[in-house]
């Protein structure tokens, strides 16, 4: 092989979910992907339960979602529950009008996996190599190279920028020398993937068991399948947990039993939350970290594989803009900066249920049931936000590619993520992302000069005149009057709102703010 070619524009190490997810947005932008996975074969049995509405948009996007139906369920509540039953915690997951997904959706992992292979394999520009193992890695000024190691012996790939999705035991990051910071929590916890003989003895729920004698899980993964998880007690050793035995004594707490059900997995892991301390591997590197290499946390809010998907859905229209020449290197610098912070917060929620519901002393569950339980029972209840559990928080919008100087003009929780609503368009497509739109409710050519609306365009932008017939329900023009407070918003193709306009004039610092901070090319 010819080590200066570059053969392809991306290299994506690791060929789960997330990688998937990457792999699939840029070769359907037409770009050239190849991926290395080490396994031959794809791993059929589940780890992940869960998404959210706002993973579920990004999967719309890809052209999976139909495929995903027979294997997914949407998810009533989450409830948290003391050994004696009473209800400490209950949030409802109701459907939001103003977007086509539930707020979270249990789902059958290998079915996941399953349609977005499907999908990969539809791209000619998508390059699988499986049963490839990543074992060096070097940088020059314009590319990444990648030796890996296969049946055949050792060779080496090349490509103008390199993402790790390899997991928690990342070869990429480990090659790179990037150190994590970790959380003080960290508790073993068994996981058994069950087949119940008769799903209705079984119903679906979402139950975590804060019981000190004995934490658990209750959890549907997806239709005619269930999780449930157990901690590992002080007294209890390793070896001794990690047994069939063990796991079919468990399952008792839920009336399981080889005679009405199989047990298709058990596996016993250790929790940690932990958050890479760089996602990239220099200010101008070309190789970065998404998903479980980047960051991995504790499954209790059910967001690991979400975290890593937003991950790879903020990276891609980035790096597509960086590969079209219509944007400069430094698009790239905002990656971490808006996607690290939100893992951050997503690790610390994720270890904070793991603590509450894995407290096994007496004394501080029956304090902590005493509180919980006052607080329901209160006639003003303190504060609480189910939705923290199904999407992204906006605490990574305070850093990154928005426009703050509109910052005022966005009010409330989603303000600044956009609906995903009814519209007249012939596809029923989504009317956002995949590239930039500007919703405006007055005519665009009051609104934006006609040199700013071509250089848009250029960028691949688009801009929607929201009138009557095209926002059929009224749910993009009562978000911009409500929520954004301004006629008109420019979107991102992630669906965060870059920022917002009332006036040609405000527009015309908004479309120029954006090409300053996305370095464009005049």
């Amino acid at each position: 092989m010819n080590e200066d070619a570059v053969d392809a524009d991306v290299l994506v190490v690791g060929y789960g979910p997330v990688g998937q997810v990457l792999s699939i947005m840029l070769a359907q932008r037409g770009w050239r992907v190849t991926v290395v996975e080490k396994y031959v074969e794809p791993y059929n049995l589940p780890r992940a339960v869960s998404f959210d509405r706002h993973v579920g948009r990004i999967l719309g996007t890809i052209g999976v979602a139909d495929a995903l139906a027979p294997v997914c369920e949407p998810t009533k509540d989450y409830v948290v529950i003391n050994g004696d039953g009473q209800t400490l915690m209950h949030f409802e997951l109701n459907q939001d009008d103003r977007y086509r997904w539930p707020e979270a959706i249990s789902f059958y992992q290998p079915g996941l996996e399953s349609a977005l292979v499907e999908r990969g394999a539809q791209l000619s520009n998508l390059r699988l190599l499986r049963g490839y193992e990543a074992v060096g890695l070097t940088e020059k000024d314009d590319s990444a190279r990648l030796t890996v190691r296969a049946a055949a012996g050792e060779q080496v790939l090349s490509a103008r920028w390199l993402v790790g999705c390899d997991g928690a035991n990342s070869f990429v990051r480990n090659h790179l020398g990037v150190s994590v910071s970790a959380s003080d929590y960290a508790a073993d916890w068994m996981a058994c993937d069950v087949m119940p003989h008769d799903p209705e003895e079984f119903p679906s729920q979402n139950v975590q068991v804060a019981d000190p004698v004995q934490p658990r899980v209750d959890l549907s993964a997806g239709p005619r399948h269930s999780r449930w998880e157990f901690m590992r007690l002080p007294d209890q050793s390793f070896e001794d947990f990690d047994t069939v035995e063990n796991a079919w004594r468990l399952l008792t707490h839920f009336g399981v039993n080889p005679d009405n059900a199989t047990l298709q997995r058990y596996v016993a892991y250790t929790c940690l939350g932990r958050n890479a301390d760089r996602w990239r591997s220099s200010d101008s590197g070309r190789v970065f970290l998404a998903g479980d290499a980047a960051h991995v946390m504790p499954p209790h809010a059910g967001q690991g594989m979400c975290t890593g998907i937003r991950d790879v859905a903020n990276l891609a229209w980035k790096l597509h803009l960086v590969l079209a020449g219509s944007a400069g290197e430094e698009l790239l610098g905002t990656y971490e900066a808006e996607r690290r912070p939100d893992a951050q917060r997503t690790v610390d929620m994720s270890v904070n249920l793991g603590q509450l519901i894995g407290t096994v002393d007496p004394t501080v569950a029956g304090y902590r049931d005493s509180v919980l339980l006052a607080e329901r029972g209160s006639d003003d209840p303190p504060s609480r936000d189910p939705e923290a559990f199904a999407r992204p928080g906006e605490e990574a919008l305070k850093a990154g590619l928005f426009q703050h100087a509109a910052d005022s003009l966005f009010s409330g929780r989603d303000s600044r993520i956009v609906p995903q609503a009814r519209t007249s368009r012939a596809d029923a497509g989504e009317l956002c992302g995949g590239d930039l739109v500007l919703l405006s409710l007055e005519d665009p050519r009051t609104l934006v000069e006609p040199a700013l609306a071509e250089r848009l365009g250029r960028l691949g932008g688009s801009i929607v005149h929201l009138t009557p017939d095209v926002d059929i329900d009224g749910t993009y023009t009562t978000w911009l009057k409500e929520a954004v407070r301004a006629p008109a918003a420019l979107v991102r193709p992630d669906f965060h709102v870059y920022g917002a306009a009332r006036t040609r004039t405000e527009m015309t610092k908004l479309l120029n703010g954006l090409l300053e901070d996305i370095s464009a090319l005049p």
